[in-house]
């Protein structure tokens, strides 16, 4: 059972390394349809990420890694430690009853 709340939490990770492997990988004919599906796994953490906190890079490796991370990586941290407290929730109201 241990190992299957390991893999819930850690599932929004694979999904990231998923989608950064197609975004990085995928022909100019497919990005465009890859790239909205990293924009919909971040979508729901738009409004905390969107505030140009870093500024602005004039290196281009620098600018892809910005992006991945914040679009793609941050967010999987964020999903993955709403799990976390979701399933500490349940375990705790299971143990109280």
């Amino acid at each position: 059972m241990v190992w299957m709340r390991r893999m819930f939490i850690a599932f929004p990770f694979i999904i990231a390394a998923t989608l950064t492997v197609l975004m990085s990988t995928v022909s100019r004919v497919h990005a465009q349809r890859v790239s909205g599906y990293g924009f919909l796994f971040g979508a729901p953490w738009a409004w905390l990420l969107d505030r140009g906190w870093l500024g602005n890079v004039h290196s281009r490796c620098v600018e892809a890694l910005i992006a991945y991370t914040l679009l793609l990586w941050i967010p999987a941290l964020l999903y993955s430690a709403c799990l976390w407290l979701l399933l500490r929730g349940f375990e705790f109201l299971a143990h109280r009853n």
